[in-house]
């Protein structure tokens, strides 16, 4: 059985930014790694967004980034500029492409495309289609059910179409980051748009519920979407689909010396927008400098006063019953929109996430807080 330091099971997106924040570190240049992943990942499958006011690793991989986003509801909107942030965006066949070349170029790695059919925890084993391999420490982004229990869950899920029009139509400067002005149907749902050309752009129709719907429906929203903003004649390119877990449940918890959980697997979904990307490189940071350090990654806790946020937000738009909407039109209304990236991205101060919170309707988030409390629930 072929031995190895470290084996990352999934080469999606925080398995490979993982494999790259090794490659990227000389430390790790003695440690033989593999990773394991059934998918070709050679399709440009899905589109990872996300703001930035700094430069990343990520900025390599950028297709297009804009200045200036647009938030609306069914009475109003808001066009803002962006600065200190851009909004930016990498097509996901790039990033497999650009680091899966590193990947194959680094001496210390292996690439496999076999399909998994056990992780053995215990005798720390991957167990293949292509065989048997061992590890000193397993990192997962395999998605496991698990109970949710006390903690909220809502699905954020998704179809989006990438269009082609034949005239001028988008404003290719501006992102559309939340559209609310679509029927709600007692749920939280928006529109999201991300024109890469006067003439062609990413059209997605998001919910945030606890039950998915038919692919039919998701489309028919976006084709009824697209003739009430009088867009036509266009040709669809790409399309995409996704569900992401909006949750504050402790997947750390779940993680040992020798395993650990990465990804949306292992929560670093942000739970109250469900953006990833670049939670996962804050998260990868973390682990990297533990095993440099030699600090045990069971003793990992990614939890903060930010995590309570989220679990109370989360808790609000599931008692909303479906008016979930208002509380991102109160945020976006009453706050500098900049705020309320800093907020999200986690770097604002108390004084100003305090006032954030007076901005909405502080008695709904009151009423959850104590029920929290009163049953002991967080």
């Amino acid at each position: 059985m072929e031995k190895f330091d470290y084996i990352i099971c999934g080469g999606g997106a925080s398995g490979l930014l993982l494999s790259n924040a090794f490659i990227s570190d000389k430390f790790f240049n003695d440690k033989k790694i593999l990773i394991i992943e059934k998918e070709s990942k050679t399709t440009n499958d899905k589109t990872f967004g996300f703001w930035n006011d700094k430069e990343s690793v990520l900025d390599e991989m950028v297709f297009k980034e804009w200045e200036f986003a647009e938030f609306k509801d069914s009475n109003s909107y808001n066009t803002f500029l962006l600065n200190p942030y851009k909004y930016k965006m990498i097509k996901s066949n790039q990033f497999y492409s650009h680091i899966g070349n590193k990947i194959l170029k680094a001496a210390n790695f292996k690439y496999l495309n076999s399909n998994i059919n056990e992780i053995d925890e215990i005798n720390n084993i991957v167990k293949t289609d292509d065989g048997e391999f061992s590890s000193s420490i397993i990192f997962s982004s395999i998605y496991n059910e698990v109970n949710f229990k006390k903690y909220p869950l809502l699905k954020q899920h998704f179809i989006g179409w990438t269009i082609e029009t034949k005239s001028e139509t988008f404003d290719d400067n501006k992102i559309t980051f939340m559209d609310f002005s679509v029927d709600q149907k007692d749920e939280i749902r928006f529109m999201y748009i991300l024109p890469f050309s006067k003439n062609k752009a990413l059209v997605e129709y998001t919910l945030f519920s606890k039950e998915l719907i038919s692919d039919n429906e998701y489309e028919k929203e976006i084709k009824s979407y697209l003739k009430e903003n009088n867009i036509q004649g266009y040709t669809i390119k790409e399309k995409e689909k996704g569900m992401i877990p909006m949750t504050c449940y402790p997947f750390f918890e779940n993680n040992t010396d020798t395993y650990f959980q990465i990804g949306t697997a292992g929560g670093w979904s942000k739970p109250s927008t469900g953006y990833t990307i670049k939670n996962s490189i804050k998260k990868i940071d973390v682990v990297v400098e533990s095993l440099k350090h030699n600090k045990p990654l069971s003793k990992i806790r990614f939890k903060n006063r930010f995590w309570y946020y989220d679990l109370l937000f989360l808790d609000v738009l599931i008692a909303s019953k479906g008016k979930g909407s208002q509380v991102f039109s109160d945020l976006f209304k009453n706050n500098d929109p900049i705020k309320i990236f800093k907020f999200l991205d986690e770097n604002t101060s108390v004084v100003e996430e305090l006032s954030i919170f007076l901005s909405v309707d502080i008695k709904t988030f009151v009423r959850s807080l104590l029920k929290r409390i009163l049953n002991f629930s967080i």
